[in-house]
């Protein structure tokens, strides 16, 4: 026996949740349209099914795992908190009548009505399925007064199903004859409806609260929202039929951000050996995007740089027992730069110490300083030439690409005061330098080399936050470029018209309905626009 499918789809691939400034959260929440959950439920029946109703529940949970101990004596715990259930029907109103199919179609189906059928009155289904207003009839009594004829609709993906029958819990003869103010209550909430044959689609929204933190999978935790669908039918072997998706919430980037303001530039100078400025260019970053980063070092003596490395660091905190308890993890790091110099080669990496006719381009510095002069149009030869001289300032330009094959690992970062687990970033720059007055000499004293850490909290957040996401299109990326005119063939007609000619034909409007097509063709005007030499 082939069972009823139900299946739940949803429209979009993840929810944005406004992003808010710090400090105008209320006045923000007030103006912000809260965001909407939309989507379709399907269901395919294989026969005629008794139909109580179908319900969506959308729940979203925190959780913790506190795992204590090693192998066979490690205690499993963990803590968790619900955060958002929400529950609505998807079939009924709040009168408890089936929503009129059409309601959720342009294409008008025949559903059930009753004996008056002027009374019936369907409101639009939008976010919590307000209640469809209709006045009960008072003799509703028989099952189905007038049931009208099967009717098809033309338009593709509309219902195929029909409202087979309205069936009422059976009641007993009344001993007297009802009176008047008897007659006029509302009638008793049906259990059920049959439904024939056939597909039926029910289309959803669902607002939520604007408060939601966004949806987070961690190594001891996470925090998930899960939307479920549930046919439940009437009668004593007829289980019910569910289906269920998990929702990504995404924390949309802030409109009115500019990311010229919110560039971090990082200026110090250690020891009196070496001034540095690191400049990154925003504060947040999809994942899949690229990290713009500037270094720009500035000797006070004569030194050597022999290693740059970047790497990027993921601390994660968990709490529990109503954030009273906290557990930190140990970082979790990915190095996404090492820039050194060879393995054979005792010369610095900085400044270049090499007699070769091109000593930049066998350095592995060289795209960064030739990016870094891109940047710079006007001292593009300075910079080209300042890793030759010890004096500096010695620039560098790179984009630290933060690839899609790490979204698994990399988390995005999450400070919400409602979530359980919290995520930082931080970029790290290590500069080991060495100071020549420490060189080695004949009595075989050792170097003085030094790491210069630059540590630059960063906010990385999902990847669909990217602009092809949240951005419109240009208008002159749609536009596609007119096509040139073919080639004349010599002697077949005069050569076309330039480029920035307009071309109009007017055609002949008198023309009788039935007329024969004459060979002529149709007069035609030419209007030139010349440009002034």
């Amino acid at each position: 026996m082939v069972s009823p499918t139900l299946l739940l789809s949803l429209a979009e691939p993840v929810v944005f949740l406004s992003g808010s400034t710090p400090g105008h959260e209320e006045l923000e929440d007030a103006s912000r349209p809260p965001p909407q959950l939309r989507g379709m439920v399907k269901l395919s029946l294989p026969r005629p099914t008794r139909v109580k109703d179908i319900i969506l529940t959308l729940t979203g949970v925190v959780r913790t795992d506190w795992p204590e101990g090693l192998g066979q004596n490690r205690i499993e715990m963990a803590e968790q908190i619900p955060l958002l259930r929400l529950k609505t029907s998807v079939f009924r109103t709040g009168d408890g009548l089936p929503i009129p199919l059409d309601t959720m179609h342009d294409a008008a189906l025949p559903v059930v009505t009753l004996n008056d059928p002027t009374k019936q009155n369907a409101g639009a289904m939008h976010t919590r399925i307000d209640d469809i207003g209709r006045e009960p009839n008072s003799n509703m009594h028989s099952n189905i007064a007038a049931r009208p004829a099967p009717l098809h609709s033309a338009r593709k993906g509309a219902f195929k199903g029909l409202l087979d029958g309205l069936r009422l819990p059976s009641r007993p003869a009344p001993a007297e004859p009802c009176v008047e103010a008897a007659c006029s209550s509302p009638p008793a909430r049906a259990e059920w409806f049959e439904l024939r044959k056939g597909d039926y689609q029910f289309p959803f929204s669902v607002s939520l609260p604007l408060d939601l933190p966004p949806t987070l999978h961690a190594d001891f935790g996470h925090l998930e929202y899960m939307l479920k669908a549930t046919l439940m039918r009437s009668g004593p072997l007829a289980g019910n039929v569910s289906d269920q998706r998990e929702v990504t919430l995404v924390e949309a980037p802030d409109p009115e951000t500019n990311a010229a303001a919110d560039s971090i530039v990082v200026s110090r100078t250690c020891e009196d050996m070496l001034s540095y400025v690191a400049t990154i260019a925003g504060r947040s970053f999809p994942i899949g995007t690229s990290i713009p980063l500037t270094l720009k070092f500035m000797p006070e003596n004569k030194i050597r740089i022999h290693r740059i490395t970047i790497t990027l660091e993921e601390q994660t905190d968990y709490f529990a027992n109503e954030r009273k308890t906290m557990r930190r993890e140990v970082p979790r790091k990915w190095t996404m730069l090492r820039l050194s110099s060879p393995r054979n080669s005792t010369s610095p990496l900085l400044p270049i110490l090499s007699d070769a006719p091109h000593p930049l381009t066998d350095s592995p510095i060289e795209p960064y300083v030739d990016a870094a002069a891109a940047l710079d149009q006007a001292h593009a030869h300075e910079i080209t030439l300042a890793p030759l001289s010890p004096s500096g300032p010695w620039c560098l330009a790179m984009d630290l690409t933060v690839s899609m094959a790490q979204q698994k690992k990399i988390n995005i970062s999450c400070q919400h005061p409602r979530s359980n687990i919290t995520i930082h970033h931080l970029l790290k720059i290590t500069i080991r330098v060495e100071s020549p007055a420490h060189a080695p000499d004949t009595s075989g004293e050792k170097r003085r080399i030094i790491d210069i850490v630059i540590g630059v909290p960063i906010t990385l957040t999902h990847s669909h936050t990217s602009l092809e996401w949240v951005s419109l299109p240009s208008y002159e990326s749609t536009q596609q470029p007119p096509s040139l005119l073919p080639a004349t063939v010599l002697g077949a007609g005069p050569p076309p018209p330039p480029f920035t000619d307009f071309m109009y034909t007017q055609l002949p409007l008198d023309l009788p309905p039935n007329a024969p097509a004459e060979p002529r063709a149709p007069p035609s005007f030419h209007v030139s626009v010349q440009h002034p030499p």
